[in-house]
């Protein structure tokens, strides 16, 4: 069960846990979830739940950011009943597995994916079984830690059963999510590699598209989320599945996925266009050349520029996220970063406070300059606190770095959306809200940039003091006319 993490935004569907529950329902295990990203968690309520159900096992996964939260939660099942097996998993335990066990009153750690693990350990649990043979597990042992070898599991995606949808708050989810694929080649200095490997896995473009019509027909969401590292990695597997989506007569939908701005080209994209994509998530993260080399991202800023062009071209709506706050950066990088942003003209932005997470050579390069890092708790690291000073920019100053960026970006768009633009989109608004009876959702369409650049603002703003506000934003225009000027020097 996931814990409540930033819940008006992380509104897609937990797969890791879907498709373990899935698995375990294939062994006959009676399994039930709690995504605490877009359900509340209350822990009256939680150990209500915990004495009804009554549990053998109960897994919490979790990022470093809810370290605290999951610490919490495994804390009230062992006071609930002492008996009760927890099982930790997600990245942070992945990455700490023995630290983490040390700390968090839990029984077991699953390292990496947890499919097939978590069916084997439940099934050595229940038979007295012997641990030692269950790989990929970090656990307690005679009052030791012990992990056991680590192997890969899941070579062929295709045969995993579909998530358990029907065990999720399915209506809280604004768009259906689907994987087709794990793993990246490339290695960026900010990803966790212990969990997303350089080794990457594909599911057959059948397979995809029977889950594509399985869930659809099913759930009617009429939006899909491709939540792959790279969607478009695979050129030939990415066409078969293009085609089956566009020769398919009964089923209709629109998606949108993340992609890398390098190996884009019209083609592609009209196909992806045809088949129903109406956004692509760009992972620029940095308009300054220095920066693009230290993050090893081994892309290009013309090629992002080129990327969102095509994109628009297309007719297919763009966001770019970026990261602010290398440990390299200093005020003319990130001023460099920001203007790019802007020349690029994409649709949507997100701008990231850099946050080192365990398992990276961020991680490793960070540490090193700044050792306290160790220590500062890891319900800091939440990509809107920063957590270190750069080269010559201070802490206290990157949070207005990212304010003045979506200024300084998104001004132009949200004026033209409240004047030129304001009837029609508040028009289609009405329509839309008539339609389906959802306001958030058809506010984000309507209004995109007034959203984007409203709730950002207001999720920066709300984390600062009322009395530290007014000086913020005198701080955030200063900002915004020293990115100016630096433009035209």
């Amino acid at each position: 069960m996931p814990i409540q993490f930033n819940s008006w935004q992380n509104l897609e569907m937990p797969l890791g846990i879907a498709y373990i529950a899935s698995e375990l329902e294939k062994h006959g295990h009676r399994v039930s979830i709690r995504d605490y990203e877009v359900e509340s968690f209350e822990s009256g309520q939680f150990q209500n739940e915990l004495n009804t159900l009554k549990p053998d096992v109960v897994g919490v996964s979790f990022r470093s950011s809810s370290y605290a939260s999951a610490k919490t939660a495994c804390s009230i099942v062992k006071e609930t009943t002492r008996s009760i097996k927890v099982v930790l998993g997600g990245h942070h335990a992945t990455a700490f597995p023995e630290d983490t066990l040390m700390d968090i009153p839990a029984d077991f750690v699953v390292r990496g994916e947890g499919e097939y693990v978590m069916a084997g350990l439940l099934d050595a649990i229940s038979s007295d079984a012997k641990l030692a043979d269950v790989p990929n597990i970090t656990y307690r042992y005679d009052g030791e830690i012990v992990e056991n070898v680590l192997k890969d599991t899941v070579t062929d995606l295709d045969r995993l059963s579909f998530p358990a949808w029907h065990l999720l708050p399915i209506d809280k989810y604004v768009t259906g999510s689907i994987i087709t694929s794990r793993g990246c080649p490339f290695s960026c200095i900010y990803c966790d590699k212990g969990v997303s490997t350089r080794k990457v896995r594909f599911r057959s473009p059948e397979n995809i598209y029977r889950e594509i019509m399985a869930f659809e027909e099913r759930y009617k969401k009429g939006r899909v989320y491709f939540v792959d590292d790279y969607f478009f990695l695979n050129k030939k597997r990415l066409s078969e599945l293009l085609d089956l989506i566009i020769n398919g007569e009964h089923l209709r939908f629109r998606w949108y996925c993340q992609a890398r701005v390098d190996g884009i080209d019209s083609e592609i994209l009209e196909r992806a266009k045809k088949s129903g994509c109406d956004m692509i998530i760009y992972g620029v993260e940095t308009g300054d050349q220095e920066e693009l080399e230290y993050i090893n991202k081994k892309a290009t800023l013309e090629e992002a520029e080129q990327a969102v062009k095509l994109s628009k071209r297309e007719g297919i709506k763009t966001r770019a996220n970026f990261m602010i706050g290398f440990p390299i950066s200093t005020h003319e990088s990130i001023s460099n970063s920001i203007r790019f942003a802007k020349r690029i003209d994409a649709d949507l932005y997100r701008f990231f406070i850099v946050s080192p997470l365990p398992n990276t050579v961020l991680w490793e390069r960070a540490v090193k300059l700044h050792p306290e890092l160790v220590d500062i708790g890891w319900d800091k690291f939440d990509f809107y606190n920063p957590s270190f000073d750069t080269a010559e920019v201070k802490k206290e100053d990157m949070v207005k770095y990212v304010m003045a960026a979506y200024l300084y970006v998104l001004k132009n768009k949200v004026i033209k959306e409240l004047t030129i633009e304001f009837i029609p989109r508040l028009a289609k608004l009405v329509y839309l809200v008539f339609k389906n009876r959802r306001l958030r959702g058809n506010l984000s369409v309507t209004f995109p940039a007034c959203v984007n650049f409203f709730l950002e603002e207001w999720f920066l703003l709300r984390r600062i003091s009322t009395r530290e506000r007014l000086n913020y934003i005198k701080d955030i225009f200063t900002l915004i006319r020293k990115i100016k000027s630096d433009k035209r020097s």
